[in-house]
């Protein structure tokens, strides 16, 4: 028997859930509609105060990229009182009109469950993309605000 055939047979077994980063996840690339101010100082207030991700990767103003891991409860299914998770990396490249944000290593999960990460054949599908655009609009929202500047004393 091949090298090849005894993988196989290992394989068998294994969940069939890709790992974080594989060749069959979907991407999740949302764009802003409207022209955006560069505002890095808002994109990272953003994310260390609103989302509070579980981990920052990447936070380089040179560059203008934003990479961090967020679990969040699924807001669609909490409604309905069904509690399940929604896992994702996200990077935000912010640039001086708009902004991408670009979701990784996608997968969902219930509690005490393995997580399913999320490819294009999946039934979650649409449910999940909806979770990740809730997600990005909240971001173009909150940066199309204006910067509040405090009043000068006279």
């Amino acid at each position: 028997m091949s090298d090849i055939d005894d993988d196989f047979e290992k394989s068998k077994n294994e969940p069939l859930a890709p790992p974080p980063g594989s060749d069959y996840e979907v991407p999740f690339i949302f764009h802003s509609d409207t022209p955006i101010e560069r505002a890095f100082d808002k994109a990272e207030h953003w994310v260390k105060a609103g989302v509070r991700p579980n981990q920052i990767y990447l936070d380089d103003r040179s560059i203008s990229v934003l990479n961090f891991h967020k679990i969040m409860r699924d807001p669609l299914l909490a409604q309905a009182g069904v509690e399940r998770f929604v896992d994702f990396r996200c990077s935000l490249t912010l640039s001086e009109t708009d902004v991408d944000a670009v979701f990784s290593s996608v997968c969902y999960y219930e509690p005490d469950c393995e997580p399913v990460y999320i490819n294009q054949y999946d039934p979650e599908l649409s449910s999940i993309k909806e979770v990740l655009n809730m997600v990005a609009d909240n971001l173009f929202n909150y940066l199309k605000k204006p910067l509040v500047r405090p009043e000068h004393a006279e």
